[in-house]
């Protein structure tokens, strides 16, 4: 039904699109031939393209239970981090791909968005400004496609998972295009700060093929002004957005709260379910099927 999906960026926020996702996938026979993800939406398509999503929210759920505290303010003076959140995402990364890389290059063409700041913006300013622009795009303007990054010369390109040669290659794609510094540590790339992949577009659209067809996009936060599910034509592609229906429990970088990650997963599961009776009212599931 869709020949390319895209996974929006949003941190631990994207365990909405796994409960989405595994409600809606065998009725609707979802196996896209594109996927185009950015940050930890990269991760979330990673996981469910290897077919081990689940395993996902369920090592973030144990994660987070370990995990008292967002900030380790103790940890201050000493060797140990005060932010958790990189050593449990680079974890995650570790136990959870391991053997999935083959089945995922086999599933699908799997595109990662990585942003990066203008060579000539020295890189404390550049991360600054990036941030800035992040929130002002995410609270202040909010917009499904954003361009005040791309005017002030910040860049998104993305990369082929089947590329890399491996998964510790497919690990650190996908933490370069979660840096979020000082969450996590600084990365530069060609002479240019990284930043989350999301800076320029956390909707990365940018990743899909030109051709004819239609297109998935999973969001993973609140856009009040728009329906829950929508379809827009974008010149020979037909592209249908789905978005939580209220308030997502959790936040970006909320490590210390697996309740709110097994409420977010609920709501994409529910959320999955009101799409399928959607198509089913619009007579596209039983088409679906055919």
């Amino acid at each position: 039904m869709f020949d390319q999906v895209v996974f929006a960026g949003g941190g631990v926020r994207c365990t909405w699109q796994i409960g989405f996702w595994e409600s809606v996938a065998k009725d609707i026979d979802l196996a896209p031939r594109v996927v185009s993800a950015v940050s930890a939406g990269a991760l979330v398509a990673s996981l469910i393209l290897m077919g081990r999503s689940l395993d996902g929210v369920d090592y973030f759920v144990s994660a987070f239970k370990s995990n008292k505290k967002n900030m380790h303010w103790g940890n201050l003076l000493s060797k140990n981090p005060v932010f958790p959140h990189y050593t449990i995402y680079r974890q995650a990364l570790t136990e959870l791909f391991e053997g999935g890389f083959d089945q995922l290059c086999e599933v699908a063409d799997l595109r990662v968005g990585v942003s990066t700041s203008p060579k000539w913006l020295p890189g404390p300013i550049a991360l600054a400004v990036g941030a800035a622009i992040d929130f002002s795009d995410t609270y202040i303007y909010p917009n499904l496609h954003p361009n005040t990054a791309l005017r002030l010369g910040y860049r998104q390109s993305f990369y082929k998972v089947r590329d890399c040669s491996d998964v510790a290659q497919l690990q650190k794609l996908v933490i370069t295009s979660s840096c979020t510094p000082p969450l996590t540590p600084r990365l530069k790339q060609g002479g240019a700060e990284v930043l989350d992949g999301g800076v320029v577009d956390s909707v990365p659209v940018g990743g899909l093929d030109a051709g004819e067809g239609r297109v998935l996009i999973l969001l993973t936060r609140r856009f009040p002004q728009l329906p829950d599910c929508f379809t827009v034509q974008k010149f020979n592609q037909s592209w249908t957005y789905v978005q939580p229906s209220g308030h997502v429990p959790l936040n970006v970088w909320d490590f210390a709260n697996p309740e709110a990650v097994k409420d977010t997963f609920r709501m994409g599961t529910a959320d999955g379910h009101a799409f399928l009776a959607f198509l089913s009212s619009e007579g596209q599931l039983m088409s679906s099927r055919l």
